[in-house]
């Protein structure tokens, strides 16, 4: 397991300038993902000075923002990266807006549904377009770019893209639905889809494992953060951060603080070796109830 990080970073998960808001009087340390399918679709003016507001909210710290999803249509195909090839100056504006607002604060962006390496090198020229579009505008030039986890893929196939990608954000539910093949989580009976399901976090950290040598951060959002019973497994596997609902970041930040590296690496190790959530849950909430 990995072994680089001795904290875990509390960030929000945020859609709004409001979340954003909410999250730093809560004591967020930056913001872990910015949703915008709200603003993408607006003017490039529009969205340069609502990004802009997001950074000078954050006062230096770090704010993520996914890039336009675009259609729901995740049966066929066009979602994330793929509509955005398929809408390549809509995924333009917004890009130019981000760049341009980087010149206010910490900002990194994250593409959404990336399968294959090509996506993410094609999201990459279209960054560089963007920049060449920009010509003397003041922005920074060095925006780190990361990907979304959500197509077991980027597991398998992790070697092509670590030395191309900056960053990672585990999305848990959609990773979970693509790995049990589910359309729905809800259509879905039993705990296949629980966020602590063994396929799950063995996947987690299988990806943790496959990044050794190479140091880009790895940050899980999603319905697993939302469980206190993660918290020490992430910790465990090496996990840089998670990004929670605005309101669930102080309690994240109590327990965080409350587990240390080696105690957080054991549990994680124990519970690998668990083969039902059923169990899973039993174990951590024991280990978890000897903190307090």
């Amino acid at each position: 397991m990995d072994q680089n990080y001795e904290n875990i970073l509390v960030e929000a998960d945020t859609s709004s300038l409001e979340d954003v808001k909410h999250a730093f009087d809560n004591g967020a340390q930056g913001i872990g993902i910015l949703r915008t399918e709200h603003i993408a679709l607006c003017s490039e003016e529009g969205q340069y000075n609502y990004y802009r507001k997001v950074l000078e909210e954050a006062d230096g710290k770090p704010v993520t923002i996914r890039t336009f999803v675009g259609s729901d249509e995740k049966a066929t195909g066009q979602w994330g990266i793929r509509y955005s090839m398929s809408n390549p100056e809509i995924l333009l504006r917004q890009l130019r807006a981000i760049l341009k607002a980087s010149a206010s604060g910490s900002v990194s962006i994250v593409f959404p549904g990336i399968t294959v390496i090509e996506e993410f090198q094609w999201a990459k020229k279209q960054v560089d377009l963007a920049k060449r579009n920009l010509q003397e505008k003041e922005y920074n030039n060095h925006v780190p770019l990361g990907i979304m986890v959500e197509i077991p893929t980027v597991v398998i196939c992790l070697e092509m893209f670590i030395h191309e990608v900056n960053f990672y954000i585990i999305d848990s539910d959609i990773l979970i639905r693509n790995l049990v093949a589910a359309d729905d989580l809800d259509s879905i009976p039993g705990d296949l889809t629980n966020p602590l399901h063994p396929v799950l976090l063995r996947t987690i950290n299988q990806f943790i494992r496959g990044k050794l040598g190479k140091k880009p951060s790895a940050s899980v959002c999603g319905g697993l953060v939302e469980t206190n019973y993660a918290v020490p497994f992430l910790k465990g596997v090496g996990v840089r951060s998670i990004a929670v609902a605005p309101e669930e970041i102080s309690d994240k930040q109590r327990l965080a603080e409350k587990l240390d590296k080696e105690n957080s690496m054991k549990i994680a190790s124990k519970t690998l070796a668990l083969s039902s959530t059923v169990r899973i849950e039993k174990y951590i909430s024991t280990a978890l109830d000897k903190l307090n």
